[in-house]
């Protein structure tokens, strides 16, 4: 004991109290002693009496229900808290309230205890407090009461997650445990802080309406005194926590030094204090709050009358701002009583930039004129933003999983072809000595998942070693195009300007390579390196599942990767997979007679079908793979026009062969026909290839081309008697996303001439 915990045992207040305390004891102790000179009665008092969850309370309140009395908190008090309570009948509903505090203490800490264990306590808990305060808990509860312990119970949460949190953090750090234990920094008074700073976390002027009730609340919430119940409460915790602890009476006093200690405490001056981030701090996720990049602030905000605590943050020395700060548990503000725990958040992204950063703690008092107190914490942000967030904007569901799919607005996971823009971030730095140097994107086949597998090829890289680059921080893409390089424009042979570099959109040609268009005539100063893109290897004619990866090195060496899969189609529609061969038999350029379709007579009344024979196809990206985006056939559409009408002419129905005025469906996604060929190198390998063979592309009705049946197209009829020339198009497209190509995609137009005579009725 220390010279003023002495002076406080001999004091005559707390010899009383402690009198007071022991005398509860002593008739359970002499119960038990007579216990122990009878197993057999012990035994017999087992059996007749089944273990119940109400045993505890009711000894709980054996123990408490005399001891909390008037006389015995006059007794524990210090002058100061008398002082504010004043007469009795104002602060009798306090010490009412304050016995559950001690039971509650007392039963959440006899043993072992979930998170769940400590629901159903504090459940005893709010009924405790709700039946002193003369408004029981009803049994159903109502509405307002089941509200009223959800909103404990999620507050119990908040409370509760920063524990959990600390034990993860011991748990990771493991190899560090030993030496604390060898140096006498870790013995068994572990754990007692971390207990009571999820009591302050939970008890809290917001949780206080939930807890006694919306009416005693607002009844007493006014009272000047009122910050001072919350504090005595929470040393009345500590203290049945520690007794429920005491393992001999030597320990039930220490445990009562503890609480006139803490009772006096109540009224220490406001304290703040920041212990994190300190040094290099990194940015990272912290889902739990819903931060996508951000650091935890962590630090002490208690204090007489502390009514609440405010945090800010600025650049360097720059204003003091709030945008980003975010409190556990959504609050607009900090509540009190945060002790060496979680005092808030500051998103990171994409607010603050790498380097210094200043963080600014105020802790207020609900006393009129009393100053706030505030403290400054200084620490370096490291950025970690490196991710590969889409390709041509196509992003994936789920960032941080390398397997989650790039898809559509629908859904849809997408392919891509020839030529592609990758999109991200690339962004680290802030501390000393990790400046990035360069970033690099690579690709491996397949889909994989770890990074740092052998097998990937480099396609890209930017170096940041101009003095422009450096100086104007422009050594960073956030959220910008990755495929990018530095250049600098063209100078008369005689000037150099080595500063005026600038970055450039490009695309990765993932199948044909192409040096930059950079050449050294256009660089009379030492330039940035340039380079080749890689292209994706020949094997299934560049086409199938890949792995992008970005990796950033910094400038002392430290190495991030984030892993993107990709659907690469290269697979191009040609000839074979989109023609023309016939319309009813006929070949291109031949001659048709009309005659040969129409019914005797040339009546109107039916159709006159010719069918159009062809192939409109697309390879799958995986042969077998009959699921998208390995099957990504978009569909074709048919076009026919008269010699000299607009390209491409008039929409032919599909499958047809329609009726006037010749609606219908002009596009269809099914392939038709076979070309008879498959990528020469597929894999998977294609298996037996049926030879080319035509189906029905449409079923034209010739009745369109007749001006008698057809009167209102005029530009795309014949007359009886006259002959022209005709172009019949097809068109073939995939879905695979091609920004170089035209139409934005594989495709392939087909013409089909052929002339055409309208002799309807000459010989009918």
């Amino acid at each position: 004991m220390t010279e003023d915990e002495k002076k406080l045992v001999d004091s005559e207040n707390f010899q009383s109290v402690l009198k007071e305390l022991l005398s509860v004891y002593r008739p359970l102790l002499k119960e038990n002693l007579k216990r122990a000179e009878s197993p057999d009665d012990l035994r017999k008092e087992a059996e007749a009496v089944a273990a119940s969850c109400d045993d505890e309370v009711t000894l709980a309140n054996r123990i408490f229900e005399p001891f909390v009395t008037e006389a015995m908190a006059r007794r524990l008090l210090p002058a100061k808290a008398l002082e504010l309570l004043g007469p009795f009948e104002q602060w009798r509903w306090c010490l009412l309230h304050i016995r559950c505090c001690i039971v509650f203490g007392w039963l959440l800490c006899r043993g072992p205890r979930t998170f769940r264990a400590f629901v159903y306590y504090l459940f005893r808990y709010w009924k405790c407090v709700r039946q002193v305060l003369g408004t029981p808990i009803h049994d159903p509860p109502t509405a307002d009461e089941h509200h009223d312990f959800q909103t404990l119970v999620s507050a119990l949460a908040e409370a509760y997650r920063p524990y959990l949190r600390d034990q993860l953090s011991s748990v990771d750090s493991a190899a560090s445990l030993p030496d604390e234990v060898f140096g006498g920094k870790l013995d068994c008074h572990e754990g007692e802080q971390d207990a009571a700073a999820i009591f302050e976390r939970l008890l809290t002027v917001e949780t206080a309406p939930a807890l006694l009730g919306a009416a005693q609340f607002d009844a007493h919430s006014h009272a000047q005194f009122f910050w001072f119940c919350r504090c005595w409460c929470l040393c009345s915790i500590r203290f049945g926590c520690c007794l429920a602890r005491a393992r001999n009476l030597l320990d039930v006093l220490r445990c009562l030094v503890g609480y006139f200690l803490c009772l006096r405490d109540c009224f220490r001056p406001l304290t703040c204090e920041i212990i994190a981030p300190d040094g290099c701090v990194e940015e990272k996720p912290i889902p739990a709050a819903g931060i996508f990049r951000g650091v935890e602030i962590r630090g002490t905000a208690t204090g007489v009358s502390c009514d609440h605590y405010i945090l800010e943050w600025r650049p360097g020395f720059g204003a003091w701002r709030t945008t980003g700060i975010s409190y556990p548990g959504g609050a607009a503000q900090g509540a009190c009583g945060v002790l060496n725990g979680t005092l808030g958040y500051l998103r990171t992204f994409p607010f603050v930039s790498g380097g210094l950063v200043e963080i600014r703690l105020c802790v207020f008092s609900s006393q009129p004129g009393t100053a706030p107190c505030c403290t400054v914490k200084q620490f370096l942000l490291q950025k970690d933003e490196v991710w590969i967030r889409s390709v041509e904007h196509v992003e994936a569901p789920d960032l941080f999983d390398p397997s989650s799919q790039l898809t559509d607005g629908a859904g849809d996971v997408r392919s891509f072809g020839h030529g592609f823009r990758v999109f991200g971030s690339a962004v680290v730095g802030g501390c000393e000595n990790s400046e990035i140097k360069r970033y690099t994107l690579s690709y491996h086949a397949g889909f994989v998942v770890n990074p740092t597998l052998p097998g990937f090829t480099q396609f890209w890289q930017v170096d940041y070693l101009t003095a422009m680059q450096l100086d104007a921080g422009s050594n960073r893409v956030s959220e910008g195009v990755l495929t990018s390089s530095w250049r600098q424009p063209n100078f008369p042979p005689a000037l150099c300007n080595p500063f005026a570099d600038f970055l450039t959109e490009d695309y990765w040609l993932n199948l044909v390579p192409q040096a930059f268009p950079i050449t050294p005539s256009e660089f009379p100063c030492p330039a940035p390196p340039t380079w080749i893109t890689s292209p994706v290897p020949l094997i299934n004619c560049s086409s199938g599942r890949y792995t992008l990866r970005l990796t950033t090195e910094d400038t002392g060496g430290g190495i991030k990767h984030h892993l993107r899969q990709v659907w690469i189609d290269n697979k191009q529609i040609t000839p074979a997979h989109a023609h023309i061969s016939q319309i009813a038999g006929i070949d291109p350029c031949a001659n048709i007679d009309l005659r040969q379709f129409a019914p005797p007579g040339g009546s109107c009344a039916v159709p006159w079908p010719a069918n159009l024979l062809g192939v409109a196809y697309d390879e799958l990206i995986e042969e077998g793979n009959f699921s998208a985006p390995s099957n990504n056939f978009g569909g074709y559409s048919l076009w026919i026009k008269k010699d000299g009408a607009p390209d491409p002419g008039v929409p032919i129905p599909l499958p047809g062969p329609g009726a006037p005025p010749w609606g219908g469906t002009f596009v269809s996604t099914t392939r038709v026909g076979d070309p008879g060929v498959r990528c020469v190198n597929a894999a998977p390998p294609a298996g037996v290839i049926p030879p080319l063979t035509d189906g029905i592309l449409a079923v034209l009705d010739m009745r369109r081309l007749d001006a008698v049946c057809n009167p209102g197209e005029p530009a795309l009829t014949l007359k009886r008697g006259e002959c022209c020339g005709y172009v019949v198009t097809l068109l073939v497209w995939d879905n695979s996303i091609c920004p170089l190509l035209s139409g934005g995609h594989h495709e392939l137009r087909h013409t089909f001439p052929l002339c055409i005579c309208n002799n309807v009725g000459s010989d009918q």
